[in-house]
């Protein structure tokens, strides 16, 4: 074998065992997340590895479905969620 097959032949194993790795490992919460904003309810579901990270992850999402811009997306953000129901999957 070449230098350059053995080269490749060892990044490949490299990035199948992170590939590897990053599947096995997944999530591990899964949140169900509402919000209101201006009279209109949105509520979505997320899935992620740190249970903090999750609920902000489906904060932003439910508030991008209810407001327009920056302003009034900061604004929904820092509002409580109406229903906040995360399972450790």
């Amino acid at each position: 074998m070449s230098k350059g097959s053995i080269i490749t032949l060892v990044f490949l194993t490299f990035i199948g065992y992170l590939s590897f790795t990053m599947i096995w490992s997944g999530s591990k919460y899964q949140c169900e997340i509402c919000v209101e904003y201006k009279g209109v309810e949105s509520c979505q579901e997320v899935e992620g590895m740190e249970k903090q990270d999750t609920i902000m992850t489906g904060i932003s999402t439910a508030c991008a479905a209810v407001t327009n811009g920056r302003t009034e997306s900061i604004d929904c953000s820092q509002t409580p969620p109406t229903k906040m129901q995360c399972n450790k999957i």
